[in-house]
């Protein structure tokens, strides 16, 4: 804590007045530093609260008269500061405005200078550039012709290497899947065609047997049709015959 001189004054003169009071008996107690530090703390608390009694009115009393001073100050330095800013806005903006058109006439000056000799140097900057650009046209043109001869014939020894090992390997496979689909084409084939034949075959024999039953119907009555015509036949003519021998037996036994 920070005393003013006036705590100071009065905190050494209670101090003093204290230590002579007590100095009687400041050797017959073996505990004096603790008993002095008691005693001390009693008068210091003593002597605070009767000056903060003193002084908190006092105190108060000053304070509007204070408040008004202190707010007078900022207004004052407020106004202070303000007056200086716009002196040294206008002085420093008149020194830049002054430097600035000093500047300005030099680069104007300067600008002036280069636009004129500007075309002569670009002329310049572009026959050494066209110069500089057919000679290294000519560099890159004949680096290009011999890497570029090199590359691509490496490259293409390769692509044909490449070529010829996938068209064989293709071919190969080609090769091997058309054998493969072919076998296994005839394969299935011949399958169907032994399947279909012996289909064919029953169907056929199941026709022909069937044909052959038919037929022996039809050619059985036929037969039968035909044997009765001729024993009709036969008959007729046995009866035929069988008349004339009787007749002729007739006429034999007429004529006897």
């Amino acid at each position: 804590m920070k005393m003013t001189p006036l705590k100071k004054k009065i905190m050494a003169g209670t101090i003093s007045v204290g230590l002579l009071s007590g100095v009687g008996m400041a050797f017959a107690n073996k505990d004096v530093g603790g008993a002095l530090k008691s005693w001390y703390d009693g008068v210091f608390d003593g002597a605070v609260g009767s000056m903060e009694s003193q002084l908190g009115g006092y105190a108060a009393g000053k304070l509007p008269g204070l408040q008004n001073e202190y707010n007078g100050m900022k207004t004052d330095a407020e106004g202070s500061i303000n007056s200086t800013r716009n002196y040294e806005i206008n002085r420093a903006s008149t020194a830049i405005n002054t430097a600035s058109q000093g500047y300005i006439g030099a680069v104007n000056t300067a600008k002036g200078q280069i636009m004129a000799g500007m075309g002569q140097d670009f002329h310049k900057i572009y026959t050494d550039a066209i110069t500089e650009l057919n000679r290294l046209g000519g560099v890159a043109q004949e680096y290009a012709k011999n890497d570029l001869e090199a590359f691509t014939g490496n490259k293409g020894q390769l692509a044909l290497d490449k070529v010829q090992t996938d068209l064989d390997a293709a071919k190969t496979r080609a090769v091997s899947a058309l054998d493969t689909a072919i076998s296994n084409a005839k394969a299935a084939i011949t399958t169907e065609i032994n399947t279909q034949a012996d289909t064919e075959v029953k169907t056929l024999k199941a026709d022909i047997d069937k044909k052959i039953e038919e037929l022996r119907g039809q050619i059985t009555q036929i037969k039968n049709d035909l044997v009765e015509e001729q024993a009709e036949l036969i008959r007729d003519k046995a009866d035929e015959l069988e008349q004339d021998a009787k007749e002729a037996l007739d006429a034999l036994v007429d004529g006897i």
